[in-house]
């Protein structure tokens, strides 16, 4: 049988190839280098939809990893175009200071954002500009941050929605995600040494620790700016309820944003803040090796690479083996049986009104993290995206 690295790689050149195969490639598509984001497998299918800003950078990322580490120009290709559609999506119009340098959600046409989606647009942007050479797309993601600095921050912590058309007070709600905006502005400091965007990352990491922990390790999901009260689970909208069980397990790249400002300052508050939050995931892994119940597709990628940066950070055997009990389960995730190109490699997600623990829809959010944890499993990486 081949070892658990040679397994990794096999698997994540198929992921790979599997994003290759379902990115949109003819030129003259309005939707030209966005991936398809969710595909059925099982049951009826669904109206194909296509990656948003977030889904579309975090890709970037992954697919530069990849090419990285096999020297596959296709997925460098794939990476390229998937930075033009970005671009596409920022606003650059002089006219409209407010907006200047903002990154749409979905389309050019879209009249508001997440600031944390565009972040994460951007950070594929940043990493293109630094791992590819491409230097428009590194002007544009320090334009992005520096809209972000000026337009996006009030009392510590980012908003949660902005609106372009028309312009209106952002949606201040707080939510845990944001945890990991600080990994851009830490590689945005790693790439200029202004040290601006070192401070803005750590002021986020010093709001988060206050709001979100909860005694036991886990973490509020949402909080409201008025009264700092933990509304998780008080919405009446399972969609929205669904969306904060995915974030309990899946927090956003949070403890690697952690772990991160721990190396930049060796103050000993956010490796604690990291620990506490993993040792609760420790003690929710269950014995096939997943977290929780139902486990979240998507927290099975984030997870690895989370207890292998910690094991690395804090020498402690307990994380790293808890990653590699988890591997069986992540590696389930894994569509290989059907031949299809559009399903062959691709990961699985959540599907309806993120329903976890789901076989029955491949999709960009969990693979994309997946492709990341596939190869710092495999331990040869030339380039580390997504990692503290």
């Amino acid at each position: 049988m081949a070892s658990l690295q040679q397994q990794c790689l096999d698997r994540a050149r198929k992921l790979a190839d599997w994003f290759v195969n379902i990115q949109v490639t003819r030129r003259h598509l309005a939707d030209h280098g966005r991936f398809e984001n969710g595909i059925r497998v099982r049951g009826k299918p669904e109206k194909v939809s296509y990656t948003t800003n977030w889904t579309t950078g975090m890709t970037v990322i992954a697919m530069l990893m990849a090419w990285k580490r096999t020297g596959d120009k296709r997925y460098l290709e794939a990476a390229a175009r998937a930075g033009s559609y970005l671009k596409s999506l920022q606003v650059l119009d002089a006219r409209r200071p407010r907006s200047f340098g903002a990154i749409r959600e979905v389309t050019p046409q879209t009249a508001e954002f997440h600031p944390r989606d565009a972040l994460s647009a951007a950070w594929g942007l940043l990493h293109l500009g630094l791992y590819a050479g491409d230097k428009d797309a590194l002007w544009r993601a320090r334009t992005f941050a520096e809209w972000f600095r000026r337009n996006s921050m009030r009392r510590g912590y980012p908003a949660w929605t902005f609106f372009i058309e028309p312009e209106g007070e952002p949606y201040w709600q707080i939510g845990s995600f944001h945890g990991g905006s600080p990994l851009f502005f830490f590689d945005l400091f790693a790439a200029t040494r202004d040290k601006r965007w070192l401070k803005l990352g750590l002021t986020i990491c010093d709001t988060w620790i206050r709001t979100f922990p909860k005694p036991d390790g886990s973490i509020r999901i949402e909080v409201d700016p008025r009264s700092g009260r933990d509304v998780t689970g008080r919405s009446k909208d399972p969609n929205h309820l669904g969306w904060q069980d995915m974030h309990k397990t899946n927090d956003d790249f949070t403890t690697q944003a952690l772990l991160r400002a721990y190396r930049l300052t060796r103050r000993p508050k956010y490796l604690d803040a990291a620990r506490k939050y993993l040792d609760w995931a420790l003690s929710i892994q269950r014995r096939d090796g997943a977290f929780g119940r139902p486990a979240v597709n998507s927290a099975a990628a984030t997870l690895i690479l989370e207890m292998l940066d910690m094991a690395a950070v804090s020498g402690e055997k307990k994380y790293r083996e808890a990653a590699l009990r988890s591997v069986p389960h992540f590696f389930s995730l894994q569509e290989l049986k059907a031949r299809e190109p559009r399903f062959h490699g691709g990961y699985y997600c959540v599907h309806g009104d993120y329903v976890h623990e789901s076989r029955v829809e491949l999709g960009a959010r969990t693979a994309c993290y997946a492709l990341a944890a596939l190869l710092r499993l495999e331990g040869k990486r030339k380039y580390a995206g997504y990692t503290a």
